[in-house]
């Protein structure tokens, strides 16, 4: 190959690698929208919130390191700073990717629950928290957020007296507000931890839910879906043997009007929300 060639190939390279730079910067570019991306990870949470201003909001991690290719997919590639990471309880569904996110984002500070389970992954999250140094917060109602307009209110756990025998009614719940719409995000609590809401909280109706436990038969009660009154309800689940989603709860959901996502069906969702109007994408289809 001439001299020629190869600076023209060079020149060539240059303007494809400003090109592709030029198009992250106007895919991202602040546009006052709220993004919730309910990523697809297989059987296990995680989702993305990225406030209008570019704060990352990282609740759970799934089952494995396919949050990084999720992430990864949303994110401009010079972004790799995570403002709050939640954990919304240990177990390996939800905290295992979290590991890996740690190692490979900048990480401000975690908000996790502070039940305690006695398992080689738990250990092995507290262990690499404990060396990463950022703000670790154990999670009751009084830690909140706000991210300029966009307000995280946590509703669960009340206290740290509250602990339950059941690691999943512990999971950190909570309710994430923009102008007229709101996101309840509800780990994977069931019926009892949905009961103790509505005795509790007299406002957690919600534009979007993020159905509990996967779409368990023991989560979403008709009660708490009718107090709920979701528009969208967006169920997190992939490949299992537990029968997620069960028939019932997809019945329940039905009852009450919502619009169901599922990630096992639907890939990626996407919900863009500004102040007076939402739209859904997936990456199987666009679907609204």
């Amino acid at each position: 190959m001439s001299k020629k060639s190869r600076f023209y190939l060079w020149v060539l390279g240059l303007l494809f690698v400003a090109n592709y730079f030029l198009w992250q910067a106007v895919v991202f570019a602040q546009d006052d929208k709220l993004h919730i991306y309910f990523l697809d990870v297989g059987q296990g949470d995680a989702i993305l919130i990225r406030t209008p201003n570019h704060k990352n909001i990282l609740i759970d991690g799934g089952p494995d390191n396919s949050v990084l290719h999720q992430l990864f997919k949303v994110l401009p590639i010079w972004d790799r700073q995570i403002d709050l990471m939640v954990l919304t309880h240990p177990q390996a569904d939800h905290v295992t990717g979290l590991l890996e996110v740690l190692d490979r984002f900048k990480v401000k500070e975690i908000l996790a629950t502070f039940a305690e389970y006695p398992t080689k992954t738990n250990q092995e999250w507290l262990t690499k928290v404990s060396n990463h140094g950022c703000v670790l917060n154990w999670a009751d109602a009084s830690d909140d957020y706000y991210f300029r307009e966009v307000y995280w209110d946590t509703l669960w756990p009340i206290d740290l007296d509250s602990a339950s025998d059941d690691i999943n009614e512990d999971s950190v719940t909570a309710k994430v507000s923009y102008g007229d719409y709101s996101i309840l995000l509800t780990g994977d609590i069931g019926f009892s931890t949905e009961s103790e809401l509505l005795d509790t909280h007299s406002d957690i109706d919600s534009t979007v839910l993020k159905v509990g436990h996967h779409g368990s038969r023991y989560a979403s009660s008709e009660e708490f879906l009718f107090a709920v009154k979701p528009e969208i309800a967006v169920i997190t689940v992939g490949e299992n043997s537990y029968g997620h989603p069960s028939a019932d709860t997809l019945n329940r959901l039905n009852n009450v009007g919502a619009d169901i996502y599922r990630t096992d069906l639907d890939g990626l969702v996407e919900i863009i929300i500004d102040r007076n109007n939402y739209f859904i994408k997936s990456s199987m289809a666009q679907r609204r």
